[in-house]
């Protein structure tokens, strides 16, 4: 894709990422339309424009539809719907996504593999992203500020379609760069997200939540669970704005990673988590089950022991259900919880590999 506007975009969420992107490529001059599910977003971006605030400010006419009328052939997908509404989307898009068309994730997880089941590895690009972007209400949509955007192609290889949609996104929106690894980094930021889950059983910013001390070990066993998982799948996580998963996983010096974090927070004007807002704000289901969730069941697969993992997951859903008030106890509590004979931490791993993730069968 060439940053001419040639090809046609479909955006399939326009909620806090969908919305955040799609609306900078449609100001630049990209022919974009929306697929929402949420009807009363959809009638106010028809009624008003989408508008983007926070770090920037202005509103984009554009064509939006509900999802059971999405109609003609699709080119290029951008998919930014939550995890748990990957496969009703995507089931949606592939039976009109054009033979050298492609579907773009910019989820959370491992949810490329979800996508690739659907439309083949060949017509599935991987995307990491850290920038921040939120739903505020219908029409309104938060962006929070810059991070990082990488693209991938699932088998590493560097092609003119991802040179081509890195340079488009750039042009629109934000830099982006070229990844062979982006299992790297799609492991790594779910390593980081593991403690965010953590984060947000607690009703207070992510900066204060790291300010105690004390929690810290914690945090880093979450994410080193992550990472051994990731290893025996045969990926080596990469660094995340400067937080490096690998450094939890021994010896290592994590102050690096812990002052990375202040300074990735401190650059933004939300400072609780998606999961946080889930819980707190919209009080509906998070993602758990989603990101955490194939984690554990992949841990399963390869013998490696995740108790914390699995304990973090319970009291997420107790929070969930309205059964667990958001507070340092539930720290506390997973803090204090049995680590199965400690295995956890000092079975032997395999060797980090160089080499990036395998594609999805």
């Amino acid at each position: 894709m060439t940053s001419d506007g040639g090809r046609e975009l479909t955006v399939i969420g326009a909620g806090g990422i969908g919305g955040v992107v799609g609306a900078h490529l449609a100001r630049a001059g990209h022919r974009v339309r929306f697929v929402e599910a949420n009807l009363d977003h959809v009638e106010a971006i028809r009624e008003r424009g989408l508008h983007i605030s926070g770090q920037v400010d202005f509103t984009v006419q554009v064509p939006v539809q509900p999802p059971d009328a999405i109609s003609g052939d699709l080119d290029v997908v951008l998919l930014a719907v939550k995890s748990k509404d990957t496969e009703a989307a995507v089931s949606v898009v592939a039976p009109r996504l054009l033979p050298g068309g492609c579907v773009v994730s910019l989820q959370n997880g491992l949810e490329v593999h979800e996508v690739a089941r659907w439309v083949g590895a060949h017509r599935t690009v991987g995307a990491f992203l850290t920038f921040g972007g939120n739903y505020a209400s219908p029409g309104e949509v938060v962006y929070g500020g810059p991070g990082s955007f990488r693209l991938g192609e699932l088998d590493g290889r560097r092609t003119d379609r991802i040179e081509g949609l890195a340079e488009t996104l750039t042009a629109a929106f934000h830099p982006v760069e070229v990844t062979g690894n982006i299992f790297g980094f799609l492991w790594g930021k779910t390593a980081l997200g593991a403690y965010y889950f953590a984060t947000a059983l607690v009703d207070e910013d992510v900066l204060r939540i790291l300010d105690r001390l004390e929690y810290r070990p914690l945090f880093g066993r979450l994410v080193a669970e992550v990472v051994r998982v990731a290893e025996a799948e045969g990926v080596r996580c990469e660094v995340i704005d400067g937080f490096d998963p690998l450094a939890f996983m021994g010896d290592g010096d994590t102050e690096p990673s812990w002052q990375a974090q202040y300074r990735y927070w401190a650059a933004h004007l939300q400072r609780r988590t998606g999961v946080w807002r889930d819980l707190a704000v919209h009080h509906r289901a998070t993602e758990v089950d989603h990101i955490i969730g194939p984690v554990i069941a992949r841990a399963k697969a390869r013998g490696v022991a995740v108790p914390l993992l699995r304990r973090l997951r319970q009291l997420i859903k107790e929070a969930e259900a309205g059964r667990r008030g958001l507070s340092f106890a539930n720290l506390d509590e997973l803090r204090a919880a049995e680590i199965e004979d400690t295995g956890s931490r000092r079975e032997p791993h395999p060797a980090r590999p160089t080499s990036r993730g395998p594609a999805p069968g």
